[in-house]
């Protein structure tokens, strides 16, 4: 018995020794996402938009994303997407009376970030922006009925949220 522990222990160290000396990193790799995007595409954000349209535009037009999860609350539910990397997600919330769509939140990759925020540059009126490095900005549609801000939520990623004006 002692002679296979010893064995085990000595196999255990050999491989630390080769992983810890490779120049593949795995660590390094999912620090780095890399989902650099040519065109940026809007999540749907039709205010009081239902499930099933919702549902239908993600399966339709959002082809890199896949449903992830569903949350239930007294007042709400949420679906949530994300894409293969994992950093990239949309959550949808719809309010439980009428299931009808309040507010979405997209996380995107900071990498995509210039393409993101000029897109909504030239798609909605500005109202605030900030430093560059906080990835802070506030939108709004021509009628005020929409208003859409960005804020870096970490390193790698930030988030564009939809919220309806009722």
């Amino acid at each position: 018995m002692k002679k296979y522990f010893l064995t085990a222990i000595l196999s255990l160290l050999v491989a630390t020794v080769f992983t810890s000396c490779g120049d593949n990193d795995i660590i390094e790799e999912t620090e780095k996402p890399s989902s650099e995007l040519k065109v940026w595409v809007e999540p749907y954000h039709i205010k009081g938009a239902s499930l099933d349209e919702v549902t239908t535009y993600m399966s339709g037009t959002m082809m890199r994303y896949h449903f992830e999860a569903e949350n239930k609350t007294a007042d709400s539910f949420q679906l949530a997407y994300k894409t293969g990397n994992g950093n990239e997600a949309i959550l949808y919330s719809f309010l439980r009376s009428d299931s009808t769509l309040y507010s979405v939140i997209d996380t995107e990759l900071i990498s995509n970030s210039r393409l993101i925020i000029d897109y909504l540059k030239k798609h909605y009126t500005l109202v605030s922006a900030s430093d560059e490095t906080s990835y802070q900005y506030c939108f709004t549609t021509e009628d005020r009925s929409m208003v859409i801000t960005t804020m870096k939520v970490s390193d790698v990623c930030f988030n564009v949220n939809y919220s309806f004006v009722y």
